[in-house]
C-alpha cells in the first residue's frame, strides 16, 4: 500500500515538472532523443572485421577534365621496315612474330650467286690498284724530273683513279650486304649475306619465310621500339581553347579503368581534320610504363584544364541517403568502443578518390572521421 502511493505522489510531481518546464522542457527531450538517435556506437572487433578506417579533413587539389579517347602509338623513329638492297634467297629465317630482337643481331642470311662475282670484282680492282698506284707515283716522280712524257704520266694517272673509283665502289656495295673487305680474299669469298636487326625491338610483322626471294623493293619484316611509345589523343574542336603544353593525362584501358597511367601533353596539333577534332600527343611520366602497353590499343583518357585547391575526404567516408549527405564523426573512443555521431555535410567536387567539403567549418580541427564502412551504419 505505500508502494502504490509513493508511485503516485512520484506521478504527482513529475506531472507538475514537465507542467513548469513547458514547452521548453519538451524540446529539450526532443533534442535528446534526437542525438541518442545520431548516435552509433561500435566495438572493436566490429570496427576489424569490417576493415573500417578513420581519417581527417585534408587538403586534395580537384581538376575539371576533358574526356576523350585514343590509341598508343610509336613514334616514327621506333618502327623500321627491313629489307636488303640486294635480292637473293632467303636460306635462313627463324623470327616469330612478338619476338625480341637486339640491334645487330642476325636477322636471316640471303644467298645470291652476284655476291661472289660483287667479291671477285673487288679483289681483282684491289690487286690492279696496287700496281697502279705504284706506277702513277714513279711517273708523277719522272715527269717532275722531265724524263717521262707528259702522255705516260696522264695514262698512268687516269688507270689510277679509275680503278680506284671501281674498288671503292665496289667495297661500298659489300659493305650494304655486311660483307667486310678488311680481310677479304679468295678463301673467304661467300655467296650468302646476313642481314642485322638495324634497331632493338620485337617483331611486328614478318611477310617473308625461308626460301622466298626476296627483291630489294620488298619489305621482309617490321620492328618496332617500344622506348618512347605516346598517346595520341582526338580532341573536339570547342575543347582546344583549353589545352596546354604540359597539362596532365590520365588513360586507362576500357576494359581495366582500374589501371591508371599518368602522361603529359608534349605536343598539340595546328589543324583540325575533317572529323572536326584536334589531334594531341602525350608522353608517359614513366617510360617503363610502355612495356605494359601495345601499339595500336583503344585507350580513354581525361586531360585535367582546370585546378583547384580545397579540403575533402575520401570518397567512401561521405555515405548518400535519401539525397542527403552524411559522414560519421567520431565523438570519443572508450572501453573498446567508438562512439560515432552521424552529421550532415554540404559536398562540392568529387573525383575517383577524394570529395570536397563545403561545411568544414562545422568540424574542430583534427576532427577524425570513419572514412570505410560507414554505408551500412547510415543506411
Amino acid at each position: 500500500m505505500k508502494r502504490l502511493i509513493y508511485i503516485s505522489q512520484l506521478s504527482v510531481i513529475l506531472a507538475a515538472m514537465f507542467t513548469a518546464c513547458g514547452s521548453g522542457g519538451e524540446k529539450t527531450v526532443e533534442k535528446q532523443a534526437e542525438a541518442e538517435l545520431n548516435e552509433i556506437v561500435i566495438s572493436q572487433a566490429q570496427f576489424e572485421k569490417a576493415q573500417m578506417e578513420l581519417d581527417t579533413l585534408s587538403e586534395h587539389v580537384f581538376s575539371d577534365f576533358i574526356m576523350t579517347t585514343g590509341m598508343v602509338n610509336i613514334p616514327a623513329e621506333g618502327r623500321f621496315d627491313v629489307s636488303s638492297y640486294f635480292g637473293g634467297n632467303i636460306v635462313r629465317f627463324d623470327l616469330l612474330v612478338g619476338q625480341k630482337v637486339q640491334k645487330g643481331q642476325v636477322l636471316f642470311t640471303l644467298e645470291n650467286p652476284q655476291f661472289v662475282q660483287m667479291q671477285q670484282d673487288y679483289l681483282d680492282a684491289s690487286s690492279q690498284l696496287s700496281y697502279l698506284k705504284s706506277d702513277y707515283e714513279r711517273q708523277k716522280t719522272l715527269i717532275s724530273e722531265n724524263i717521262s712524257s707528259q702522255k705516260s704520266f696522264a695514262k698512268a694517272e687516269s688507270d689510277y683513279k679509275s680503278t680506284l673509283a671501281i674498288t671503292e665502289s665496289l667495297r661500298k656495295k659489300l659493305q650494304l650486304i655486311n660483307i667486310a673487305t678488311r680481310d677479304l680474299d679468295p678463301a673467304k669469298i661467300t655467296s650468302t649475306a646476313n642481314i642485322y636487326a638495324p634497331i632493338s625491338g620485337y617483331i611486328e610483322s614478318i611477310r617473308v619465310n625461308q626460301g622466298t626471294y626476296l627483291n630489294p623493293s620488298d619489305i621482309a619484316l617490321t620492328i618496332i621500339n617500344k622506348d618512347h611509345l605516346h598517346i595520341e589523343l582526338s580532341v573536339f574542336e570547342q575543347d582546344a581553347i583549353a589545352l596546354a603544353i604540359g597539362q596532365q593525362v590520365t588513360f586507362y584501358l576500357p576494359d581495366n579503368k582500374d589501371r591508371e597511367f599518368k602522361g603529359k601533353i608534349f605536343l598539340i596539333g595546328q589543324s583540325i581534320n575533317e572529323k572536326r577534332m584536334l589531334n594531341i600527343h602525350v608522353h608517359l611520366d614513366d617510360e617503363k610504363e610502355g612495356n605494359l602497353l601495345v601499339p595500336g590499343m583503344f585507350i580513354e583518357a581525361k586531360i585535367a584544364v582546370k585546378s583547384k585547391k580545397s579540403t575533402a575526404l575520401p570518397a567512401t567516408a561521405v555515405v548518400n541517403a535519401n539525397e542527403v549527405n552524411f559522414v560519421l564523426v567520431l565523438m570519443r573512443q572508450e572501453n573498446d568502443q567508438y562512439f560515432l555521431k552521424k552529421a550532415k555535410v554540404e559536398v562540392g567536387l568529387q573525383d575517383s578518390q577524394m570529395v570536397e567539403i563545403r561545411s568544414e567549418q562545422d568540424f574542430a580541427p583534427g576532427t577524425r572521421f570513419l572514412s570505410k564502412g560507414g554505408f551500412q551504419l547510415v543506411k
